[in-house]
């Protein structure tokens, strides 16, 4: 995103870190135009539920002070109304509404989502603006041959490989999906899970019912090792079970792969090329995984392409026009 308006001319930089007050500190020692920020619970959000309840008022007077004493404006990109596995109610859910007011605007990635944040946030829907994010190609190293990668993972060449990666949680629906595998006979897939678990106690149960053709590889992947993954797999599947947008799926079409996901969210619209891979429920799931262990390669390949080529409506660039507007 970064190099996407830098390349439309914009000055950036990263903003102040810390736990408190950094977005006032970025605002009176860098003195941007705009500050922008991506996942804004990190400011208000406390390691216990009562640090989080008692010094939240902290993160209220830091915007106040921001709006009051400079002339920064501030822009929000809205990934999720409320994040997934987080409270949504008290300072979880005030904190996002006073920053939703003071936001000069917000940006989304799929119109769908305006009318539920401007009612769940209490902001006007001509707060809203809409920007897709662009694609990762040449971002990420992409050199591996799917014969020179599936030896690195220790993997058969003649499998037929599922791939999920990304952080590991409750609500992206890996269990269920490792449930639903287990249950149905698909004897030549393999799964491969590969990612960082963020709860133990969700990782101990999907490690406790794992079967056989699921291979797990837990910790947080390295970029470079991204293609190793992806080239590796046949198709990319995205059990979740919330979601409203998914820079995973963006990523998986720039390796050129098909992939599995619900029908939710701006997956529907980024997705519409392959729309007869997203499903609905658990029934329509099976029968796409059951499409998906006899799909020929080519054919397989051909939906890749066709994701790969979709990543040219977008571009990061999009991003720097609604600044200078």
């Amino acid at each position: 995103m970064m190099m996407g308006l830098r390349a439309g001319g914009a000055e950036v930089i990263h903003g102040k870190e810390g736990k408190f007050f950094a977005l006032l500190n970025t605002a009176l020692v860098q003195r941007p135009d705009y500050l922008h920020v991506d996942w804004l619970h990190q400011y208000y959000l406390r390691r216990k539920a009562w640090m989080t309840w008692l010094l939240f008022p902290l993160f209220f007077m830091e915007i106040l002070l921001l709006k009051t004493f400079t002339s920064t404006k501030l822009v929000w990109t809205l990934h999720n109304i409320y994040p997934h596995d987080k409270p949504q109610h008290g300072p979880y859910k005030w904190a996002r509404k006073w920053f939703a007011y003071h936001c000069d605007w917000i940006r989304v990635f799929h119109p769908s989502t305006i009318q539920r944040a401007s009612k769940v946030l209490g902001v006007d829907e001509n707060k809203f603006k809409v920007v897709p994010e662009g694609a990762y190609v040449g971002y990420y190293q992409d050199k591996l041959t799917k014969k020179e990668a599936r030896e690195q993972l220790e993997i058969g060449q003649n499998e037929r490989i599922l791939l999920y990666l990304g952080l590991i949680k409750p609500y992206k629906g890996i269990l269920e999906l490792i449930q639903i595998l287990k249950k149905t006979e698909l004897p030549n897939v393999r799964l491969v899970v590969a990612g960082k678990a963020i709860d133990s106690q969700y990782w101990s149960s999907i490690t406790s019912t794992l079967p056989a053709p699921v291979l797990l590889r837990e910790g947080f992947v390295e970029d470079n090792d991204l293609q190793m993954y992806f080239n590796a797999a046949d198709a990319v599947i995205l059990p979740f079970q919330r979601i409203e947008n998914s820079g995973s799926a963006i990523l998986a079409m720039g390796f050129s792969k098909l992939i599995l996901a619900p029908q939710k969210g701006v997956l529907v619209e980024r997705l519409k090329q392959q729309n007869d891979w997203l499903y609905e429920n658990e029934e329509e799931l099976i029968t796409r995984l059951k499409l998906f262990a006899q799909l020929e390669t080519e054919r397989l390949a051909e939906i890749g392409e066709k994701n790969f080529s979709a990543l040219e409506k977008h571009k990061w660039l999009d991003f720097f026009h609604f600044f200078i507007e």
